[in-house]
């Protein structure tokens, strides 16, 4: 019989180095979402303030140049093996958000009066423009920024911050002597290599003073994830106000979101190699919770003319919640970049089924109770 307490032990003393970067990478995506988030609520803003569109792109860029550092066999040894995912799936699946897109999509597409982008349409109908436009806005923007992040990555830091191992042959020792020689050249095409060359493509390392850099921040990481916490527990008891619902609930929240996504993907995700179902349930079930955190934060109460939520501090920890569990359980920057690696047929049928399930799950709690009750904006 399996000894639960032991169990969770032994996996977070092999796994020790993995959980602390990954926690204080996940907060570092919750803030960075906030923080942009802030810097794009202005007005007049081309893009509308509160949309995630921003986190999004940022997140997936990042994704698309890790994924080109990893493709290099020095740049992300295994002992680094943490270091890249917490940044991939810590921090881009933290900064991105997929439950938040499909909320955007929700409230863009039913204009309900308490949304602040209210405005009269010429007709209903006018909602398809409107769900169409979110989606294929955030999507396509963030595939694009995924195929930057990728050609700056191979193209611009592996080219000018690396440097190749060559294996010296001109002695007639019977040991192969190795030598760090700087990239040298743009693109140097596998037909120009000598023929000895061509056998293997080059090993492109970085260069000694990025290689010091990467090891600092994998150390730091992992050295920061308890101070940081504390830190943010100490706040969040110490401030009762708003910042509770931006800058220190929902990193908390956040870890538990991560986390969660990372191990479901992980035991999920390889059942299906042409559709990834850890991911896929996750974003499913993220944007369920947001649908129903929001419903009790915006939902009129029957006989009251306050939300269901009508407690500032409550309200403050479903924001908390919302922010901060919901946005890092789902996640755009994996989700892009999954689709981005299977087959065209395959991305199709995966993005159709979780944005189709996700919507109607949306509809189904948040739609159904504001049309049935109203929803009004929440009191914190």
């Amino acid at each position: 019989m399996l000894n639960l307490p032991t169990f969770f032990i032994e996996l977070f003393e092999s796994n020790l180095h993995l959980i602390l970067t990954f926690t204080t990478f996940s907060i570092l995506g919750n803030y960075a979402r906030e923080g942009l988030a802030g810097l794009s609520n202005y007005k007049p803003s081309y893009v509308a303030s509160g949309s995630v569109l921003w986190s999004n792109l940022t997140a997936s860029l990042i994704m698309g140049i890790m994924q080109e550092l990893h493709a290099e066999p020095g740049w992300f040894p295994p002992e680094l093996t943490p270091l890249f995912v917490g940044v991939t799936t810590g921090f881009c699946g933290c900064l991105s958000s997929f439950s938040s897109m499909m909320l955007e999509i929700f409230n863009h597409s039913t204009n309900f009066a308490s949304n602040p982008n209210h405005y009269k349409w010429p007709n209903n109908g006018y909602g398809i423009m409107e769900f169409l436009s979110v989606l294929f806005v955030h999507l396509l923007v963030s595939m694009g920024a995924l195929i930057f992040g990728r050609q700056m990555g191979s193209e611009i830091i592996v080219r000018y911050c690396s440097v190749i191992m060559v294996d010296d042959n001109s002695t007639n020792d019977s040991s192969t002597n190795s030598q760090m020689a700087p990239f040298a050249g743009c693109g140097e095409d596998k037909d120009q290599l000598p023929a000895e060359e061509q056998l293997e493509p080059p090993k492109r390392y970085p260069k000694p003073w990025i290689q010091k850099t990467i090891h600092y921040v994998d150390v730091l990481s992992y050295l920061l994830a308890i101070p940081l916490i504390i830190l943010i527990i100490v706040l969040a008891a110490y401030y009762n106000n708003h910042s509770r619902a931006d800058w220190t609930l929902p990193p908390l929240f956040g870890i538990i979101g991560g986390f969660t996504r990372f191990y479901v993907s992980n035991a999920l995700n390889a059942k299906n190699k042409h559709f990834p179902i850890g991911t896929f349930v996750c974003n499913i079930v993220a944007t369920l919770i947001l649908a129903i955190l929001t419903m009790v934060q915006r939902g009129v109460r029957p006989g009251f003319l306050s939300p269901v939520v009508h407690s500032s501090v409550a309200c403050l920890v479903t924001s908390g919640l919302m922010n901060g569990f919901c946005g890092s359980l789902s996640t755009i920057s994996t989700f892009i970049n999954e689709g981005y690696k299977l087959p065209f047929l395959d991305t199709l049928s995966y993005y159709f089924s979780t944005v189709f399930v996700s919507y109607c799950l949306v509809v189904i709690t948040l739609g159904a109770y504001g049309w049935s009750r109203g929803l009004m904006e929440p009191v914190c």
